[in-house]
């Protein structure tokens, strides 16, 4: 889980007992388009890989839209910034949620529609309805699994529109699961990275991964509308000092940094390293964490897309315990078979 290339030597080492900010992982990217937002743009558009169940209550004028779901990553950076962006703008669309389940209907129910954003409680958005495309009133509970297009969510801003903005994309085509990639980096939202070519540092609002895994990073700060896929651009990453600790860069390796709140697990984050993991207490907040190398947050089946629909999983996990038992084993003694038969066990 290491790569000497996405880390710093002793010559770039900073002090960091007295620094903001400390340097913790850099590597080159083959793969950036950067892009300023349009000033005037007053949506944005999140698509989310996981999929809530949406229940509808109050003869269908209120919704809630249920991440809590045990097997939903809660830890995703995707809802964690499409909370933020609902308590800012309050005002949200619903697009695709098209939902079918054969067992109770034969009609195919689209729950596109506009919402009114009223609160998040445990990772479940209550909002007010303005409008849906199609439903029934005989059902109120739309379970996840059968949803057939998943729902993407477009968020209106609600802020004063004469209000500059000053941020820009960073789109990585490499992808998440690259090593030229800011997930295989560790960083998150809230770390800053430095660009190539560029003097100041960029603090990353928000870390956006499409179904095709691309990423789209939001930074606070312009950069110039290039595209850079196939040029190689160094950018480095730094996080916050908060506890004023002195940085470790002895161990490389990196794992998973769980952070702890009260004693309660509220964040659990990849490719950290030990100095990551460190660098993500916070006193004030009474934030610890742990690091556990060589170690991921979530066991993912390879080869299986996050999308994959939980029958079909189900499915494949028979099937791979019906080969093991089908492997196992078996001691026959030989002395009991006649001999004309026994020239097929052998």
């Amino acid at each position: 889980m290491t790569s000497r290339s996405s880390y710093i030597t002793n010559k770039q080492r900073p002090r960091g007992d007295n620094n903001e900010l400390v340097q913790v992982r850099s590597n080159v990217f083959y793969g950036i388009e950067t892009q300023q937002i349009n000033e005037q743009e007053n949506t944005e558009k999140r698509e989310i890989t996981t999929v809530p169940n949406i229940i509808f209550y109050d003869n269908y004028t209120k919704v809630m839209i249920d991440f809590s779901d045990y097997e939903n990553n809660q830890d995703n950076n995707d809802i964690k910034a499409l909370f933020k962006l609902l308590e800012s703008y309050q005002s949200f669309t619903i697009n695709g949620a098209k939902w079918k389940n054969s067992q109770i209907s034969q009609n195919t129910f689209d729950l596109s529609g506009t919402f009114v954003f009223t609160s998040i409680k445990e990772n479940i958005i209550f909002a007010n309805i303005t409008s849906i495309t199609s439903y029934t009133s005989n059902i109120t509970r739309y379970d996840k699994e059968f949803f057939i297009v998943y729902p993407n969510f477009e968020i209106s801003n609600l802020k004063n529109s004469s209000e500059k903005i000053t941020k820009s994309y960073i789109f990585n085509y490499l992808g998440k699961n690259s090593k030229n990639s800011f997930s295989y980096l560790g960083l998150i939202a809230g770390d800053y990275i430095e660009i190539q070519n560029y003097k100041n540092k960029f603090e990353i609002l928000n870390i956006q991964i499409d179904t095709e895994g691309k990423e789209t990073i939001t930074v606070n700060g312009i950069l110039n509308n290039e595209n850079n896929v196939g040029i190689p651009i160094l950018i480095t990453g730094f996080q916050k000092n908060n506890n004023k600790i002195i940085p470790n860069f002895n161990s490389t390796t990196t794992g998973k940094c769980e952070l702890f709140q009260n004693n309660v697990m509220i964040q659990c984050i990849d490719n950290q390293t030990e100095l990551q993991s460190k660098l993500r207490e916070n006193k004030n907040s009474g934030i610890t964490s742990v690091f556990y190398p060589n170690e991921f947050c979530n066991f993912i089946i390879p080869d299986i897309d996050a999308e994959t629909p939980k029958p079909f999983i189900d499915q494949l996990k028979s099937q791979i315990e019906s080969l093991r038992i089908r492997n196992t084993q078996i001691s026959v003694n030989s002395n009991n078979i006649p001999l004309s038969t026994r020239s097929l066990i052998r």
